[in-house]
């Protein structure tokens, strides 16, 4: 059973790696143990029920939007 820590960090890791985020939509008992943690069925429901595709395509749009800005600020990132 992942502790709650653990669930922070496997969400904060999809937030930030679109790899992981994909893997955890497709399979979330594998995307976690691939961090060593093993999640209970409620784990498992939890993460489905979040839909995280929505969130995936939201975040998405939001970097391809600071990037761009970024770039046309000439901050060099985009």
């Amino acid at each position: 059973m992942a502790s709650q820590k653990e669930m922070y960090e496997i969400i904060g890791r999809a937030v930030a790696h679109q790899d992981f985020r994909n893997e955890l939509i497709k399979n979330p008992e594998k995307a976690a143990e691939g961090l060593g943690y093993t999640l209970t069925p409620e784990q498992v429901k939890a993460l489905h029920d979040a839909d995280l595709s929505t969130i995936s395509e939201e975040l998405t749009g939001r970097v391809s939007k600071m990037s761009f800005a970024c770039g046309a600020l000439g901050l060099g990132w985009g």
